[in-house]
């Protein structure tokens, strides 16, 4: 009689392997941590069935809205699971590790997150009102003695991390007005001057210009006051790298998925691939363009390396992230 021996080992790998097999698939909840409309919401819509793709077989990938604390509420969801691959989430880093950093109470470490792929980045820059704006220039800014009103939807977000340090190095010192949804809301709120000035990425900003031939950019609404880079502006204004503040070219937004932490490696693996495939996709780097999102694919590891980077570089402003959060 033929025999056949197989190691534990093998023998645990074989079976978390079967249990995301296409004849056995359950469904996989990519999970959305911020409201229908959104950024988050249309990335992960366009995702979901470019992943079912390259998992192959009758797994179905099925978005799921769960907005709630800044993100957190997602997040917490994420790493209560079973550890089985059937739960992800595109997390906005550097804004959910902000709890990390903070000491915030969350049940999730950025840091401990199964990490699968990045789908996207995004850079910003400070952006005014066009018509009643009262800068003309970032010098103008910088030279301005009182607080400087800023419209942003929360504490804890991306673009407010962003702001607080950026705002921190120039030694200007905001006072952010909270509360608003989104960031096409308190582009609004600077547009009809509830404030001064915001921060936009890059691919929000560009349906702010009228004319897009790359010598005769006109702005409406809103027009631009420094671009955070060390690369050549885009929009004809001031960088931060070359103002001298090259290490600002960091602060900007990465949409990373992750799935739950402890996840057998079998199963990590085998969803992973099929997640780069995903955002490496040729329809999904068409979409980007054609929208303005800034599509940049990184590998499980590579990822890894870049929450770690981040986590590293937003802990060094712990008692400026804190403090703007207080106030």
């Amino acid at each position: 009689m033929l025999s056949r021996v197989i190691t534990g080992t093998a023998a645990a790998a074989l079976a978390v392997g079967a249990s995301i097999l296409p004849a056995q698939a359950k469904n996989i909840t990519f999970l959305i941590a911020y409201g229908p409309g959104g950024g988050f919401d249309t990335v992960t819509r366009k995702l979901a069935p470019l992943i079912e793709k390259h998992l192959g077989g009758n797994v179905n990938v099925v978005p799921k809205n769960m907005p709630g604390g800044r993100g957190k509420k997602a997040a917490n969801y994420l790493v209560n699971r079973k550890p089985n691959g059937r739960n992800l989430l595109i997390f906005n880093m550097p804004g959910h590790a902000m709890p990390n950093i903070i000491g915030e109470k969350a049940d999730y470490d950025v840091r401990t997150i199964d990490w699968l792929a990045r789908a996207a980045e995004f850079k910003y820059l400070i952006v005014t009102s066009a018509r009643a704006g009262k800068f003309k220039t970032w010098n103008d800014v910088t030279s301005y003695k009182d607080k400087i009103k800023i419209p942003m939807t929360a504490p804890g977000t991306t673009g407010y991390l962003a702001t607080a340090i950026l705002m921190d190095a120039y030694g200007i010192k905001p006072k952010f007005i909270t509360g608003y949804k989104s960031s096409s809301k308190y582009a609004l709120g600077v547009i009809r001057g509830d404030g001064d000035l915001t921060i936009l990425a890059k691919g929000s900003f560009r349906k702010y210009i009228t004319s897009k031939k790359k010598n005769r950019q006109a702005f409406k609404d809103l027009t631009p006051l420094l671009e955070i880079t060390n690369g050549p502006s885009q929009f004809g204004v001031e960088t931060t790298g070359s103002l001298g503040k090259k290490e600002l070219a960091v602060l900007g937004g990465d949409r990373m998925i992750g799935t739950t932490p402890g996840t057998p490696k079998a199963v990590k693996d085998k969803i992973a691939t099929a997640v780069f495939k995903a955002v490496s996709d040729p329809e999904f780097a068409a979409w980007g363009k054609k929208v303005g999102r800034d599509v940049a694919p990184l590998n499980a590891a590579q990822t890894k390396a870049k929450a770690l980077e981040l986590f590293a570089y937003y802990s060094k402003f712990k008692s400026v992230l804190a403090a703007s959060v207080k106030k």
